[in-house]
Formats: C-alpha cells, structure tokens, sequence
C-alpha cells in the first residue's frame, strides 16, 4: 500500500512540477504573441502538420509492431494498433509505475515476450536519445568535451552489458539479432525525429525565419525532454527547453512556447484521447492488474515467476 502511494504521490508531483512550469514560462512570454501565434496558422500548414503527425505515428507504429514480432511468440495482430494508441493515454493518465507498460495487458497470449519487447523499445530509445544529445552538445557548448565522452562511454557500456542481464534473458521468448534489432529503431527514431524537426520548421517559419539545420540541432533536444524524468511526458521542460534554444535563433520566447504546446497537442494528446476509447473497450482485461496499482517492477518480477514456475513443471514432466 505504501508503495502504491509513493508512486501515485510521485506522479501527481509530477504534473503538477509540469503544469507549473509551463504556466510560469507563458506568465514570463509575450502574451499577445503567444496568442497571436494562433491566428497566423493557416489551414494548409494545419493539415500538413497533421499529415506528419499521422506519418511520425505510422513510424512509431511499426517500430512497436517490429520489436513485438522480434520478443514475442504469442500475439495476435488486431492487438497491435490498440496497444499501440493505448500507451500513448497511459503515459498521461495512470498514477504509478505502471504507466505505458500497462499496454501489453491489452494484447492477448503470454505476457513475457512483450514485456520484453516494451522494456526494449524504451532502453533503445533512452541509448539512442543520449546519444542524439551528445551530437550536437558540442555545438552548442563549446566546452565539457571530457564530460561527454564519459556519458558517451557509460551509454555504450549499457548498451553492450544490456543483453547479458539475467531477468532479459528471462523474459525473451525468442532468440533474435540483438544489433540488428537496435539498428532498425535508430532508422526508426531518426526518421521520427526528422519529422518532428520538419514540423518545428513548418510552424516556426510563419513567425520567425528559421533554418532547417537550426530547426534540427534544437528539435534534439525537444525530443529529447522526457529524459529529464520530473514531468509527464517533458511537460514544462520541452517548453523550457524551446524558449532557450530557439532564442539563439531570433525566434520570440512566446513563438517557440505556442510552437512546443501545440505540437504536444498533435502528437501526444490527440493520440492519447484515441487511446482512451481502446483503453474503454478493452477494460476487462486490466483485471489481470489489478486495476493497474502495481508497480513496472512487481509486474515484471510476477511474470519472470511465472516463467520459473512454468520452467519447473515442464522439467518434473
């Protein structure tokens, strides 16, 4: 019990530290061009803009899709497209540890295959995040050069000790190329990245003129803000971030704030309300659970459990 309130105490912190500070950051900007922003945004930018944001799901879509296949033995395809959207709410709405990890319990078959699969998806794209940043923090900071090579080291020790930990091995239901498997979400994330850049560059522009190359080296760091682990999904951070960055480029603070909230809106809540109603849908299926308190790590553990158990009765047969 104490545990389920530690993790529902920390995720309301959570919100609440991101709301603040994107309250704070619009109380600091121009509100005039904060609104003003809005009124510039033409209808045929807007449906570019979406039309992205649909082509950036597709990607994370089959990304999802390729790691179920590459972990799991047991899934049925008409489950993937519903989990998918259902990580999305799931970032946003479940108090606790749980959070996007609950999307597999929408899928139906064994469970250990896709835990492993979600627990890959994010270490990859965690490794593949860092390195991303430590790209272009040297030409945006000039110094510290040793400091990013010891972080560059560390991530490429995770990256190589990742698959010789034992609870990993556990949970894999089939064998696969591990570098090939991280090889494809880079093409993944880089693709998702280019994207998210081409939007910036899109919504920037009718207010401020903006290279592409610039648009990139900052949208880096954007991408990048769930990193920064006191917000929901980099809320308040991003936009700090964004106001920071983009200054350099002689783009107003109270531009690149609308920018950020609005594009938070296209690619991560519009997909979560859709979410919402498989989460509806499929909600007998959240028993297995228990209403989603339990915490990422106890429901691994429950299922690398049940995998020994399974293990036993197979060699006493």
């Amino acid at each position: 019990m104490k545990s389920i309130l530690k993790q529902r105490l920390i995720y309301f912190l959570q919100i609440s530290i991101g709301l603040t500070l994107v309250l704070w950051i619009i109380m600091q900007v121009d509100r005039e061009k904060f609104a003003d922003y809005f009124t510039r945004l033409s209808l045929v930018n807007l449906l570019l803009i979406l039309l992205l944001g649909a082509l950036s799901l597709v990607l994370q879509f089959h990304r999802w899709r390729y790691l179920i296949d590459q972990y799991s033995l047991s899934f049925e395809r008409k489950d993937l497209l519903p989990s998918f959207f259902a990580g999305f709410s799931f970032r946003l709405i479940i108090p606790g540890g749980p959070a996007e990890f609950s999307k597999i319990f929408i899928m139906s078959g064994r469970k250990r295959g896709k835990a492993m699969a979600f627990a890959m998806e994010k270490v990859f794209l965690t490794i593949i995040k860092i390195v991303a940043v430590l790209i272009v923090l040297p030409l945006t900071f000039h110094t510290y050069y040793f400091y990013y090579v010891i972080i560059f080291l560390a991530t490429l020790s995770i990256y190589f000790l990742l698959p010789r930990i034992p609870l990993l091995k556990e949970l894999r239901e089939k064998d696969n190329n591990y570098h090939n498997v991280f090889i494809i979400n880079v093409l993944f994330s880089v693709g998702i990245l280019l994207i998210m850049s081409l939007q910036y560059y899109i919504l920037l522009n009718q207010v401020a003129p903006i290279s592409f190359p610039a648009t990139l080296h900052t949208s880096v760091y954007l991408w990048s803000a769930g990193l920064v682990p006191i917000s929901i999904s980099g809320l308040g951070v991003r936009e700090g971030l964004a106001v920071y960055f983009f200054r350099y480029y002689g783009v107003a603070p109270a531009y690149a704030v609308a920018t950020s909230l609005f594009l938070f809106t296209i690619n991560g809540i519009i997909p979560a309300l859709t979410g919402v109603f498989y989460i509806y849908k499929h909600r007998a299926q959240f028993r297995e659970i228990k209403g989603s308190l339990l915490s990422s790590r106890e429901i691994i553990g429950a299922l690398f459990k049940k995998n020994q158990g399974q293990v036993g009765k197979k060699s006493n047969q």
